[in-house]
């Protein structure tokens, strides 16, 4: 096989309950594409789902920790000049292959595009994208700022990114367990334009077993994941932006925290955090259901929540 010019990075921990769902999805999606999976956990199944994928290469990695640390690995591994993750649970859409292979052309450090959110049968019950328009687009460094550092809307699957950019950065932060993905696309979006693509080529899947609901449990530990990246970033904006940004990326992070707790029984938080919101006045508010997309986030999941009860 010549050098590919996408990699796409796939961590594996006992993914064998949609691991072939989201192999099929990049069945005839182009030339030049390679696979690389870490497997950390491969028992149930799944590793033998990988090794049946003509091409695929697989990395053990029985000693990893996290998908971060996994992605890493495959990170490092890759032979392509552009790379995008894809979780075991995740899907791309007919045709993504050569939309990424149109993009790679072009000298931005991050493309992005809009996503499907699917739940357990792949049936779609909600959109995730950042408000960066209905308009194929470059964005500078400072507007994309402006509007990823107030919430992560960046579906995982949706970007790809250069691998030297990314080495450069030094990969995925491996102590950021919920919010690595963001913290990488604030430092892309720091080094330089990126490029939007508002068409959903790609599904998120949403679940009980997502990281987002069973790590949020711990109150404190999930604060402190969300605050770090706007810690970090905020920085990076002009001076007239930062006031303005980081109440809005404080009232935001208040209010996934409280809802996340309200998810687990825990909701002494969250007048506290709709009372911040209120404070935000008119133009705020407008900017922060603008920026959180909130409601696309937040309404299937409690979907989700009202189907388990209905279930139990």
């Amino acid at each position: 096989m010549t050098t590919p010019w996408l990699s796409v990075l796939m961590p594996i921990y006992k993914g064998a309950a949609t691991l072939p769902r989201t192999l099929a999805s990049l069945e005839g999606q182009g030339l030049g594409i390679e696979m690389i999976a870490v497997v950390q956990d491969g028992t149930d199944g799944s590793r033998a789902m990988l090794q049946a994928v003509p091409g695929l290469r697989i990395i053990d990695a029985p000693d990893s920790t996290s998908w971060m640390q996994n992605t890493n690995i495959a990170l490092r591994a890759a032979q392509a000049p552009q790379v995008t993750m894809l979780h075991q649970d995740d899907l791309w859409r007919p045709g993504h292959g050569a939309a990424l292979r149109a993009a790679a052309q072009n000298t931005a450090s991050l493309w992005i595009c809009g996503a499907d959110l699917v739940n357990a049968t792949d049936r779609i019950v909600g959109r995730m994208a950042p408000p960066f328009g209905p308009t194929p687009r470059r964005i500078e460094s400072p507007e994309a700022l402006r509007h990823l550092l107030v919430q992560n809307t960046v579906a995982l699957p949706s970007a790809m990114f250069r691998r030297d950019a990314a080495l450069r950065e030094g990969g995925l932060d491996e102590k950021l367990w919920y919010t690595a993905d963001w913290d990488l696309w604030l430092r892309l979006a720091r080094s330089g334009p990126l490029a939007w693509e508002p068409a959903a080529r790609v599904a998120f899947r949403i679940h009980a077993g997502s990281l987002t609901l069973t790590g949020s449990r711990d109150g404190a530990g999930f604060r402190q994941q969300l605050e770090t990246p706007v810690a970090r970033h905020l920085e990076a904006l002009p001076p007239q932006d930062r006031l303005r940004i980081g109440r809005l990326a404080r009232s935001s992070n208040a209010l996934n925290a409280a809802l996340a707790g309200a998810y687990h029984g825990q909701s002494s938080e969250l007048s506290r955090a709709l009372l911040g919101i209120a404070s935000l006045g008119p133009c705020g508010w407008r900017d922060f259901l603008r920026d959180t997309q909130i409601l696309n986030r937040t309404l299937p999941r409690l979907r989700l929540k009202l189907q388990r009860r209905g279930a139990a």
